[in-house]
């Protein structure tokens, strides 16, 4: 045990004074696990039904390219989870939402091997619900597509030369639902943890 101690401590310390600084120009792509929450679920729950869940795990696709200005484009792919409603214990509705995001983003080093990196785009987005039980009325398979807006900030840590580990929130604000002709517009915010090659 107290070899395996001393060995991460040792790669621990030679990420900390490699001489490789933060990414800040260059192409790159990544994969992220996002816990994303929204009160879509359960403001649908508190009118037709007795619970929804207020978060669920999504994850992200992405890439881009920061130019030597570190600033840059990125697109990404975005499932947003899956948001059940029950009745009684009962699942009776669920909420699926994804989203494609084009982002103007910003980078930069504040430290050796980290960087702060801040993003502004839109994504087109879609929202699958679905009727599981007592179907009929205004409560039929429904898909909505919209267009919203991307804000987020995050941190990269450049483990290597070309891995990085990143950690962003993102909100993606103004999604539009619709249930049978009803719509309305929420917000999802997505806390992130990706693995991050650059090219």
């Amino acid at each position: 045990m107290r070899k395996i101690l001393t060995l991460f401590a040792a790669l621990a310390a030679a990420c900390l004074t490699t001489p490789a600084q933060a990414q800040t120009q260059g192409g790159y792509a990544g994969v992220g696990l996002m816990s994303v929450s929204t009160d879509n679920a359960r403001d649908f729950a508190a009118t037709y039904a007795t619970s929804g869940d207020g978060s669920a795990t999504g994850f992200k696709i992405y890439g881009g390219y920061l130019w030597p200005s570190r600033f840059g484009i990125e697109v990404g792919y975005y499932d947003l989870g899956t948001f059940e409603v029950r009745t009684g214990t009962a699942k009776s509705d669920e909420f699926k939402t994804n989203a494609m995001a084009v982002s103007g983003v910003f980078a930069t080093p504040f430290a050796p091997n980290f960087d702060f990196n801040a993003k502004l785009g839109i994504a087109f987005t879609n929202v699958d619900y679905t009727c599981v039980t007592a179907c009929g009325g205004i409560f039929v398979n429904t898909s909505k597509s919209g267009v919203a807006g991307v804000l987020g900030a995050g941190v990269g840590w450049r483990v290597a030369p070309n891995f990085s580990l990143r950690a962003d929130y993102e909100v993606v604000s103004g999604v539009t639902h619709s249930v049978g002709g009803l719509e309305a517009d929420y917000g999802y915010g997505a806390l992130s943890v990706s693995a991050q090659l650059k090219f």
